[in-house]
């Protein structure tokens, strides 16, 4: 009997001493004596930490990181598009919008990645306009190379996935301008207009931006 009411008495001002405390950073009398196991003594986000040369504990992304998820924009692509979504707007952006990307192997094979993940579905893998979605909904798009899409410009291309046109719906939030541009060059093979050149060395640097 003695040695419960010890016990008892040893349990309540264990927890007559844990609850009086006012820090609460100091959780008071535990029961684990290797802390360590279940309570990791972290440093707080900005608090100094002797662990690095700078002291600090928030630590800056490795030099080249890119968060899952983020576009890399061109200065290209934060330029503002000048064509409205009008017909006058259609035929004028056919006529004076061009590509500002050098036409190499290197953006070829990307705009080919590009097709295949947003466009394959409905233009198909030859572009002959027998994707899955339309062969199973239709209405069937016409093949790149049909007389009515053979000569079709550039620029009529791209107002195209900035906005829709007929049954196609706006690419423009899938595809940055610069994607598009990829996009287009890969789409023209199918046309039968364009081959691609050898990359250059600097190829992802080449290509000057047109005026829009």
């Amino acid at each position: 009997m003695k040695k419960l009411l010890y016990i008892l008495s040893v349990v309540a001002v264990a927890q007559l001493a844990s609850c009086t405390n006012d820090d609460p950073k100091k959780p008071g009398y535990e029961y684990m004596g290797k802390t360590d196991m279940y309570r990791s003594p972290s440093y707080e986000t900005y608090s100094s930490n002797p662990n690095f040369s700078d002291s600090m504990t928030a630590r800056q992304p490795v030099a080249g990181t890119i968060a899952r998820g983020e576009v890399i924009f061109t200065d290209y692509d934060r330029l503002s598009y000048p064509y409205p979504n009008t017909p006058e707007g259609y035929e004028a952006a056919g006529a004076g919008l061009h590509t500002p990307l050098v036409k190499d192997s290197v953006n070829m094979a990307e705009g080919k990645r590009l097709y295949e993940n947003y466009c394959i579905h409905c233009h198909g893998e030859k572009g002959m306009g027998d994707g899955a979605v339309a062969m199973n909904n239709g209405p069937k798009p016409p093949a790149y190379n049909s007389e009515a899409l053979k000569n079709l410009p550039e620029g009529k291309m791209f107002h195209t996935i900035q906005f829709g046109k007929n049954m196609m719906g706006s690419h423009s939030s899938q595809l940055t301008p610069t994607q598009r541009w990829k996009v287009i060059m890969y789409v023209q093979t199918m046309q039968g207009t364009q081959t691609a050149s050898a990359a250059p060395a600097d190829s992802a640097k080449a290509g000057s931006t047109p005026k829009m």
